[in-house]
């Protein structure tokens, strides 16, 4: 079998706000909060921060609540201090755009990188980051390119074949949201880690994101997040 979670039988629903499986034999932890903590290696990967997305949005005008990025940056130090995680693996898309990039945006990832001496980021290029350094610098951030190796596991933004010599990909991009229904129509959506082909792709972690629907094969395997807690569909 690809996957052995440590679940109850499949006919009973089980919550967790955190909950330990296995992918090839390598153990995850998988965090309501929307993050990915790897105990082996003492790092937790968050996929779609977006920072900043809310400052480019009231630039144009729409009236959205400005304290997003503090809220995705205070989520992320509760990941950590729960999981006492020594490295933070940025999935992509770290921050919106050009635009994005605040003085108070600045400020706010300032403080978060002060208050963090000790973490190790690393940051895996996503669409969204394209021609962003210059305006990174003075932040502690390693960047590397799709498909960087972290002992046998390989990172990237989009989902895409893992690297040659690796178990598994973990990847962003897709914002996934599994949707159920019932014999009336569609009662709603939830974000939702997605495994299939050896891909896990991770849900959105910034707090003004949107979702995208996806669609499980009956091979694939799927965990939603309702109310801080994580269900097994």
């Amino acid at each position: 079998m690809l996957l052995k979670p440590k679940l109850a039988s499949d006919s009973v629903v089980v919550k967790h706000s955190s909950l330990m499986i296995s992918i090839e034999g390598i153990m995850f932890c998988l965090l309501a909060k929307r993050g990915l903590y790897w105990p082996a290696q003492k790092t937790l990967f968050v996929a779609d921060t977006h920072f900043g997305k809310e400052v480019t949005f009231r630039k144009l005008g729409v009236a959205v609540p400005s304290s997003s990025t503090q809220s995705t940056l205070s989520t992320i130090a509760q990941m950590i201090a729960q999981c006492q995680a020594s490295r933070l693996v940025l999935l992509g898309d770290m921050f919106h755009a050009r635009s994005s990039i605040s003085p108070g945006v600045r400020e706010s990832l300032d403080i978060f990188f002060a208050t963090h001496k000790q973490l190790r980021c690393t940051l895996v290029l996503g669409n969204h980051d394209k021609g962003l350094f210059p305006r990174t610098a003075g932040w502690p951030i390693e960047i590397v390119a799709s498909g960087t190796l972290i002992d046998t596991v390989s990172t990237a933004h989009f989902p895409q074949e893992p690297s040659s010599g690796s178990r598994l990909l973990l990847c962003g991009h897709l914002h996934p949201a599994y949707r159920f229904s019932s014999k009336i129509g569609s009662v709603g959506k939830l974000p939702c880690f997605w495994l299939s082909n050896r891909q896990l792709v991770l849900p959105a972690l910034g707090e003004f994101t949107g979702t995208q629907i996806i669609y499980p094969s009956k091979s694939d395997h799927t965990w939603v997040i309702v109310e801080d807690q994580i269900m097994r569909v």
